[in-house]
């Protein structure tokens, strides 16, 4: 089991902002949660299938999920930031 500080320390963030995202206090954009990933020892695709297995997934959320993966895989900031935009909305 990792600490706040390891864990912030292994994946290159402050520990501060590790304890706002365990409670909920801080927005994370993808590229964080990727590197807490990394700081986990994981890859962003393993993460996202620890959080979201796949015996519980539909079709259609499987398709949504590799969609984001190849998005976030391309680390093109302006896709990323325009598709941020779209899920907030979604979400509303």
């Amino acid at each position: 089991m990792l600490t706040q500080e390891e864990l912030a320390e292994r994946a290159g963030l402050h520990w501060k902002f590790i304890g706002e995202v365990e409670r909920g206090d801080s927005d994370i954009k993808l590229g964080n949660i990727a590197r807490i990933a990394k700081g986990l020892g994981m890859e962003l695709r393993e993460l996202f299938e620890y959080c979201f297995p796949k015996a519980v997934r539909s079709k259609e959320e499987e398709e949504v999920i590799g969609l984001l993966m190849k998005i976030a895989d391309k680390g093109d900031k302006k896709k990323i930031g325009k598709l941020k935009v779209f899920i907030e909305e979604v979400l509303e």
